[in-house]
């Protein structure tokens, strides 16, 4: 995801739930190709991404922190 486009999603809240949506749609190719067990682990991984969509923010850390 370049830069900006991270930054965007970042800003918006919804980069949690991006990143669930692009790892569904890499699980249903692997189910397409039969490679069933990474697309139940991705599919896994996209349920906790959206369970930390509704629950948590990403913040900057302020880069003073030591």
């Amino acid at each position: 995801m370049p830069p900006a486009s991270l930054q965007f999603h970042v800003e918006q809240n919804d980069y949690f739930g991006t990143l669930a949506t692009v790892l569904d749609q890499i699980a249903q190719d692997l189910r397409k190709d039969g490679n069933t067990r990474h697309a139940t682990t991705l599919r896994r991984l996209r349920d906790d991404l959206l369970v930390l969509q509704s629950h948590c923010r990403i913040e900057a850390v302020s880069e003073h922190v030591r």
